[in-house]
């Protein structure tokens, strides 16, 4: 009897060089004023569109499937990666953020979720809002509304969404590796 292996994964949009590089430069700012985070490598960001957490092989060949009717719908778009806050609110951090803009982004979401729910697969039911993890607290929430301000304006860049990104993700005690195990692009005309 096989057994089959269960893997950590999720679906996501690798971020361009340059938009971590702005990321890494908040993260700097930051660390100067907010004590006891941890804080999220450079190259384990990433804008993360569904998260699985620990599926079958089976499951991610479907999930594969998925993206797949989806690269074909969405042709290449812009994001702008804009404004630091805080989950779940700048009072009780949590989780840092860098937030993203971007109507066809919610488009993609919609789409993919709507795909992955008919595959069976359970998805996120509160609002969608797109981010990249910046930094988790890692005692309780932390009191940064004062700091966040001075953040509230940052323009970390643009970058174009080109493609979908399944990665299997091993937790280790250095932080989580991420590997991809499907690319698929953005094709429509």
């Amino acid at each position: 009897m096989t057994v089959n292996k269960q893997v950590r994964s999720f679906i996501a949009i690798p971020l361009s060089a340059q938009i971590r590089s702005s990321a890494q430069a908040i993260q700097k700012r930051l660390q100067h004023s907010l004590a006891d985070i941890r804080w999220a490598r450079s190259e384990s960001m990433h804008l993360t569109l569904h998260f699985f957490g620990e599926i079958g092989e089976e499951s991610l060949e479907k999930a594969g499937s998925v993206m797949v009717s989806i690269g074909s719908l969405f042709s290449p778009f812009s994001i702008s990666l804009a404004e630091v806050g805080a989950f779940p609110s700048a009072d009780r951090a949590r989780v840092i953020w860098l937030g993203v803009k971007s109507d066809k982004l919610a488009a993609l979401y919609s789409d993919l979720t709507a795909r992955l729910r008919e595959a069976g697969f359970p998805c996120e039911k509160r609002p969608f809002s797109p981010h990249v993890t910046l930094g988790r607290c890692r005692g309780g929430p932390q009191q940064a509304r004062h700091i966040l301000s001075h953040e509230e304006h940052t323009l970390a860049g643009e970058m174009t969404i080109d493609r979908l990104v399944l990665y299997e993700s091993e937790l280790l005690p250095s932080g989580a590796v991420h590997r991809p195990r499907c690319t698929v692009h953005l094709t429509a005309d």
